[in-house]
């Protein structure tokens, strides 16, 4: 496989480090202000019950499906599918240390994950959900994951694409991520700031994964990657929607 006819300069490289150290501040800033308030150092509680007060009155039958359905495409399961292939469309564009690095932030992500529930310990809104240190809330795995692995292949489709599928691809992508944290915070599985923390980790994460990816020869891969989602993801979601009912039976 040939290497892009118009390869990124080093000049063209630093420009986008520099860009992405815009959002990467961002993130880090919203991540500090939260795990603050998870010291005690403000009132977070007040901010988080603010909105999940407002969200009984927001249900109806039909919109908690839609937000199940939504929810599925953030479930690990599905993610152990999405990441691998993601690794594939990398290795499949020979881009060997970007391959190198999402590789270890997609292993080491749900396990940094897992040890914050548990050294944070915050209990979930609706309690007894999940067992072990599943019970616990802070930060949102789903949120975590869903933009770790779901913005690297938006940030392969920026890459790769142009016009139209470029803005359609991205968009659709970003929106997915953003309803993934939201549907969390609806079904009472995660306050809202679990749901803000799980988006500045992954954020930040993605930013640094950018800084190492390099422009791909083509849009092969990453079509076909982009395409695997839209086919698999909603398939996936109707088969599980069945048993998510029952784990929130409670749901209007």
């Amino acid at each position: 496989m040939k290497r892009s006819s118009e390869p990124e300069t080093p000049s063209r490289h630093r420009m986008r480090r520099t860009a992405l150290a815009v959002p990467a501040a961002l993130c880090a800033l919203v991540l500090a202000l939260l795990v603050s308030g998870i010291a005690g150092l403000w009132d977070i509680d007040v901010f988080d019950r603010s909105i999940t007060d407002q969200v009984p009155g927001l249900r109806t039958p039909a919109l908690t499906n839609v937000m199940l359905f939504v929810s599925a495409f953030g479930d690990a399961v599905y993610l152990w599918f999405m990441g691998p292939l993601v690794l594939v469309t990398l290795g499949l564009y020979r881009n060997w240390r970007a391959l190198a690095a999402y590789s270890a932030v997609f292993v080491l992500t749900p396990i940094i994950v897992r040890l914050v529930k548990a050294w944070v310990a915050r209990p979930r809104p609706t309690v007894d959900l999940y067992g072990g240190v599943e019970a616990f809330s802070f930060p949102s795995g789903h949120a975590t994951n869903s933009t770790l692995i779901y913005g690297g292949l938006a940030l392969l489709a920026l890459m790769t694409f142009k016009g139209a599928a470029r803005l359609w691809a991205v968009g659709c992508l970003s929106v997915l991520i953003l309803l993934i944290a939201a549907s969390r915070i609806y079904v009472g599985a995660h306050w809202p700031s679990d749901t803000l923390a799980g988006l500045a980790l992954g954020g930040l994460m993605l930013c640094g994964l950018g800084t190492v990816t390099e422009y791909p020869a083509n849009n092969r891969s990453t079509l076909f990657t982009v395409t695997a989602l839209a086919l698999t993801g909603p398939l996936y979601a109707l088969l599980t929607l069945p048993a998510a009912r029952m784990l929130y039976h409670a749901l209007g």
